[in-house]
């Protein structure tokens, strides 16, 4: 006996009772609720939305809707009472964007513009295409009423570009599927005259893509087999890329864990981990800091008597730590670790000379 040809599934939205409802009807539905938004739409209005339709029609699309992971907010209203269906949640198939999400979407594009990097923002900006074309009217209309009404602030401005070839590069050597390949860079160094700089060209094994708002940019940390140890370089000094064919070899991914746990501001090293310990006071920080607390290694905030709180986190270079306590001003005095300690005086006495 033969068995019956397997059905092929069907387009979503899923006609479940498709016999009943079809499924461009079953759409029809649910974007004229969406569309309606708090105020609602009596079962009345759906029906002309659907050209005419009977009642009973608009019945069984509400609750083939149901069925499929919908839930419609029906209050009654007016006299006589008549139900006016709102949306609450879509079906298990229904792919439009709530504002809310493209709200968050829009903040993070915003954040990470501001981060002195355009790497994300630009990988980013096709899916907030995407989501563009996933809105309902209304949410659109929502969405650029509430858009007027957000600000980032405090990242930094960056005016080089990355090149997206050489990013394309480096994605291909870290995201092979059969485990990174190496990759030769052509990397620029730092230098007040960016046009004298000096470059030089190196064959590393990609370990993962970082981005540090501190140093306001995006790094590429990876295996460096000729100084046998990791290194961090600034996506936008990267002149040169190309992904090889030969698999990279990390001997040890554990230095490499710990640099990008442990970075900040790009600053890591690889000697011990150590904790950080910071007492701040003065009128703001300690409610900042127990409100939000930074986004730093193994962060800890804890209210102290007095007004004070003692702000700790783990570190590997003194850079790094210095960088952020520094911007506390003189309400911040670092306890721990001593070297860390004399690294500050250092720092301290040396911007002293600059004011005298």
């Amino acid at each position: 006996m033969t068995r019956p040809a397997s059905r092929k599934p069907l387009a979503s939205p899923r006609p479940d009772g498709g016999h009943l409802v079809k499924p461009e009807r079953l759409q029809a539905v649910l974007e004229a609720i969406r569309e309606a938004g708090d105020r609602g739409i009596p079962k009345a209005g759906l029906a002309r939305k659907l050209g005419g339709v009977a009642m009973r029609t608009v019945d069984r699309a509400v609750q083939l809707l149901e069925e499929q992971g919908a839930r419609f907010g029906k209050a009654r209203e007016g006299r006589p009472a008549v139900i006016h269906f709102t949306l609450e949640k879509g079906p298990d198939w229904d792919s439009r964007i709530t504002p809310h999400a493209r709200m968050a979407l829009e903040v993070a594009l915003m954040a990470l513009e501001g981060t002195a990097t355009e790497v994300w923002f630009d990988q980013l900006e096709g899916l907030r295409l995407l989501a563009d074309s996933h809105l309902s009217t209304r949410d659109r209309q929502l969405f650029r009423a509430l858009q007027e009404h957000v600000c980032v602030r405090g990242g930094a401005a960056d005016q080089q570009a990355l090149d997206t070839k050489m990013l394309t590069q480096v994605l291909l050597a870290l995201g092979h599927p059969e485990g990174p390949r190496e990759l030769e860079l052509t990397y620029q160094a730092a230098s007040a005259n960016p046009r004298s700089a000096r470059t030089s060209a190196r064959t590393v094994v990609p370990f993962t893509l970082t981005h540090d708002v501190f140093s306001g940019g995006a790094f590429l940390l990876a295996w460096d087999p000729a100084k046998q140890e990791p290194r961090h370089f600034r996506l936008a000094r990267i002149v040169e890329a190309k992904a090889l064919p030969k698999r990279g070899l990390i001997p040890d991914k554990q230095p490499l864990e710990q640099a990008r746990d442990l970075q900040i501001g790009g600053w890591f090293s690889p000697t011990a981990p150590f904790r950080t310990q910071v007492r701040v006071g003065g009128t703001n920080w300690p409610q900042a800091l127990l409100d939000a607390p930074p986004a730093l290694p193994g962060v800890a905030v804890r209210k102290e008597k007095g007004g004070t709180v003692l702000l700790s986190f783990m570190a590997t270079d003194l850079q790094g730590p210095s960088r952020f306590i520094l911007q506390l001003g003189a309400d911040a005095e670092a306890l721990e670790p001593k070297p860390l300690r004399a690294h500050l005086a250092t720092t301290l006495k040396a911007m002293t000379a600059r004011y005298r």
